[in-house]
């Protein structure tokens, strides 16, 4: 780490968070993408050895999936994804898509990064185990395969 990147704000402005999604290159989503390879093989392994397939009622610890939602905050985080705007605004709008997470692949960078604040902002503010039920109806699982989707497709244009 040097001087720069500790002296970054976590939260970027919406109105320069394009130009930063720009710049994340292909290198920099290893992270994310670590994640997210991680989710899909603890959750395979859940539906494979123990038979689980709806994992609402299944503790963290059972799918392995115990401290994920800290190394997901800190890897979204530290790549900033998390835009700064009025969040609580748009709270509705974000929800929509917590239903049928499909339609995230449809959408840019702006708004999928608009859908993590929201989620990463409710964990806090309404419910302790928000997030934690968000990763386990995969939402977050698909929200992030749709940045990572996003920002790959996203590069390649630039």
């Amino acid at each position: 780490m040097n001087m720069i990147q500790e002296t970054t704000p976590l939260f970027i402005p919406i109105s320069s968070f394009p130009d930063h999604c720009r710049q994340l290159a292909g290198g920099n989503l290893k992270p994310l993408v670590d994640i997210v390879h991680e989710l899909e093989f603890k959750f395979y392994k859940a539906e494979k050895t123990l038979g689980i397939l709806n994992f609402s009622d299944t503790p963290y610890e059972v799918l392995g999936l115990k401290g994920i939602h800290v190394r997901l905050l800190d890897t979204v985080l530290k790549l900033r994804l998390v835009p700064l705007f009025d969040w609580q605004s748009w709270k509705h709008e974000a929800e929509q898509f917590y239903h049928d997470p499909s339609k995230l692949y449809l959408l840019d960078i702006v708004t999928l990064g608009k859908i993590l604040t929201v989620l990463l902002r409710s964990q806090g503010i309404y419910e302790p185990g928000f997030l934690e039920e968000k990763i386990k109806d995969r939402f977050v699982l698909n929200l992030l395969k749709a940045i990572v989707h996003a920002l790959q497709k996203h590069n390649s244009v630039s």
